[in-house]
């Protein structure tokens, strides 16, 4: 496969070990260790960085609003009510 075929993106190798992570976007050097715990085995995911339709309805699906005045969509006013209510009386309670 030249490189002109192959997909566009970054490559994170995490150390199965330690979770240190490395991040790629060309092929890893072969025989590749781990820096923290020179552990050989990685977990690697790898992340496109070219837009295609499921990309682009993936993170409109998964977005959250940025705006400081938009509530979040999945918490209703009275579920809002009832975590600040349950918040001011934990505050009340004396120490353990």
């Amino acid at each position: 496969m030249s490189a002109a075929d192959r997909p566009h993106g970054l490559l994170t190798l995490v150390c199965i070990t330690c979770g240190h992570e490395k991040h790629f976007s060309e092929t890893p050097p072969a025989g590749l260790q781990c820096e923290k715990c020179k552990g050989r085995v990685f977990r690697n995911f790898f992340t496109p960085v070219d837009a295609d339709e499921a990309t682009i309805a993936q993170l409109d699906a998964t977005a959250r609003s940025l705006a400081f005045d938009d509530d979040s969509p999945s918490v209703s006013a009275d579920e809002m009510r009832d975590l600040d209510s349950h918040t001011e009386h934990e505050s009340d309670a004396p120490p353990p």
